[in-house]
């Protein structure tokens, strides 16, 4: 399979792309006095983005750093809202000279609460602009602490899209074994963050936002019933099955055609989205992470009209996208 059949030839919508920018990476590398392993391969070059996603058949990006506030920590909050704003601003340019092939979702720099709000406000206006990337927690501060609600509730006010990606963080020792603590530690963080929104009152509190989960919503599939018991301790006004009924889970993974299956039968076709995590993850069958997320929608077993939503109508409808 080389090309995305779905959609009539109009290209798929790929809501989860990452890209490391020439400046960005410049006041990266300036800033964080660790050793960065950035692949050269996760740098931007437009002719070999534009190359691949000819080649699987993806009309438009949008774009986002990946697991940016591993970059600072709560003593050293300040390059934040540089780093935020070199990376909005460039994204910004790669949108206004390509429209029809990419958008961005904004980064924030969540450390401080006023310069994200500013940020918001003024990445709204960058060219591409189309929702905000935020992480399950910000440097192990839970995303429904008293501290982030002005933010949030500035962004539920715009009915914004937010882009959930996981974080690493601390966990026990013998995590850190077989990549482990990476490959299995990202998707429980995931699910962990998204039932603590469930169940703290935060959905309740911020029900415009448009919240897409990044590799199918981690483990929230297959535990739903096994949250839902936490209920009576949470502070929600409903069960967390109704809020995960109105996520959105994205098909990077790399995951399996049975589990975007199971996702539609579950929360329905309309809450996927096609994502495809790229340019990560050359995996152990020589197969890219995006080769992955075309063949496990198109394998899938679903409608051909339920493709359609997939790969880009579902995108279209929450990110405001007008076919060109």
């Amino acid at each position: 399979m080389t090309t995305n059949p779905a959609n009539g030839g109009a290209g798929s919508i790929d809501v989860h792309a990452h890209a490391f920018t020439p400046r960005f990476t410049n006041v990266l590398k300036k800033t964080v006095t660790r050793p960065l392993a950035i692949r050269s391969i996760w740098e931007w070059d437009e002719n070999r983005f534009l190359g691949e996603m000819d080649r699987w058949g993806v009309g438009l990006q949008v774009l986002s750093l990946p697991q940016m506030y591993e970059y600072f920590d709560w003593d050293n909050r300040s390059p934040a809202v540089e780093m935020a704003q070199v990376a909005n601003d460039e994204y910004g340019e790669i949108c206004a000279k390509h429209p029809q092939r990419f958008k961005m979702f904004a980064s924030i720099p969540m450390m401080d609460t006023d310069q994200a709000c500013k940020e918001l406000e003024r990445a709204k206006r960058c060219p591409g602009f189309a929702g905000i990337s935020l992480c399950t927690h910000i440097r192990e501060r839970a995303l429904d602490e008293p501290e982030f609600a002005p933010f949030f509730a500035a962004a539920n006010a715009s009915g914004l899209a937010m882009f959930l990606h996981p974080l690493e963080r601390p966990l026990p020792k013998e995590w850190n074994v077989y990549r482990l603590d990476h490959l299995i530690g990202l998707p429980v963080d995931t699910t962990f963050s998204l039932s603590r929104l469930a169940l703290s009152g935060f959905l309740d509190k911020y029900p415009d936002l448009k919240i897409i989960a990044a590799h199918v919503g981690g483990a929230v599939p297959f535990l739903t019933r096994r949250i839902e018991r936490a209920f009576r301790e949470g502070k929600s006004e409903h069960k967390p099955s109704h809020y995960f009924r109105q996520l959105f889970y994205d098909t990077a993974g790399p995951t399996d055609e049975a589990i975007v299956a199971c996702v539609a039968r579950m929360f329905g076709s309309e809450q996927i989205v096609f994502g495809t995590d790229y340019p990560f993850g050359l995996g152990q069958e020589g197969k890219q992470y995006i080769e992955h997320a075309v063949e496990v929608v198109q394998d899938s077993g679903l409608s051909e009209s339920e493709l359609a939503k997939i790969y880009a109508g579902n995108a279209r409808q929450i990110l405001h996208i007008d076919r060109a």
